[in-house]
């Protein structure tokens, strides 16, 4: 059985005619490995986004242990909404709360540009909270077309490596082994749980 990605996307512009997605890169994947399924959805509010969360920690979904997370965002934050919201920043605290305890065995990729530009003990205390094996993402500014390139190399990366630890670690030294020159433009960061 293969293995999969649940996807969650937020506002890219506040022009609704405005047809931006990364849909495309977990079909093109799921295309390319008729082993990789996914899951898309939308959530343009706070409430959508911890909806769908939910329903990823559930056991039914177990078998898409990628959660991709494809919003705009800030050092520490991912964006939601269009920017006209008054709540639109999400730290990542509060996203280690509402997933407190519910991601063993999975990994949480940051698709949004600069949230991983922090603290590595911050990023650490998230993986704790959660259980995560590893979190991902962006320290700079991204052009979006070299970060879709990227992306399907990591997940393709992530979902041919067991789901511990070691494949974590193995998963994180060969992408920025292979792909250095875009892993270091993007400042791409993948802090991986350690052993308790």
């Amino acid at each position: 059985m293969g293995r999969g990605i649940f996807a969650i996307e937020g506002e890219w512009h506040s022009d609704l005619r405005q047809g931006l997605s990364f849909r495309p890169i977990v079909e093109l994947l799921s295309k390319m490995d008729n082993r990789i399924s996914f899951v898309h959805r939308d959530a343009a509010t706070r409430e959508e986004l911890f909806y769908y969360l939910d329903k990823w920690t559930q056991k039914r979904y177990s078998r898409y242990p990628i959660l991709y997370l494809g919003y705009h965002g800030v050092e520490e934050c991912i964006l939601i909404g269009d920017g006209r919201c008054r709540d639109r920043q999400l730290s990542l605290t509060e996203l280690g709360k509402q997933l407190e305890g519910r991601c063993s065995q999975r990994i949480i990729y940051l698709g949004s540009c600069e949230t991983m530009k922090m603290d590595g003990r911050k990023l650490k205390a998230f993986l704790r909270q959660t259980g995560a094996l590893a979190v991902c993402g962006y320290r700079e500014q991204v052009n979006m077309l070299r970060s879709a390139a990227f992306e399907l190399l990591l997940f393709h990366a992530l979902l041919q490596n067991t789901l511990t630890i070691q494949g974590a670690r193995a998963t994180e030294r060969n992408i920025q082994r292979d792909e250095k020159p875009l892993c270091r433009d993007l400042g791409f960061r993948m802090v991986v749980r350690t052993a308790s």
